[in-house]
């Protein structure tokens, strides 16, 4: 039996961790539930509203959540330049069970964010 000694990669995945704005620090970026408190100097900041936008059968809102949809423009934001470089994203919601969710099931928003409790 051989044993294999290679390094398990790291997980680079931008950590997405619940808390007030006034948590964040430089380098973070804010995602905002509307109606939630903003901090009074936010740097990158995201805002989305919960449940769908459009009616029921919207070919746009079908299959991913407003927060997905939210974090993967600040993804793309972040990717491209239009926004500073952010090491990790302090979400303040009012719901954090169902953005926790939205982070486990929609796959282009697991593939780039994780939970960091």
């Amino acid at each position: 039996m051989q044993i294999s000694l290679t390094p398990r990669p790291s997980d680079d995945r931008i950590p997405l961790r619940f808390g007030t704005a006034d948590q964040a620090g430089p380098a973070d970026a804010l995602l905002l539930e509307r109606g939630q408190p903003a901090a009074s100097s936010p740097g990158v900041v995201a805002c989305f509203t919960p449940g769908p936008t459009h009616g029921r059968f919207c070919a746009c809102c079908i299959g991913r959540s407003p927060a997905a949809t939210a974090l993967g423009c600040l993804f793309q934001d972040r990717a491209t330049g239009r926004v500073a470089w952010f090491t990790r994203v302090l979400a303040v919601v009012s719901d954090p069970a169902a953005l926790a969710e939205a982070v486990r099931t929609d796959r282009l928003v697991a593939a780039r964010f994780r939970l960091d409790h």
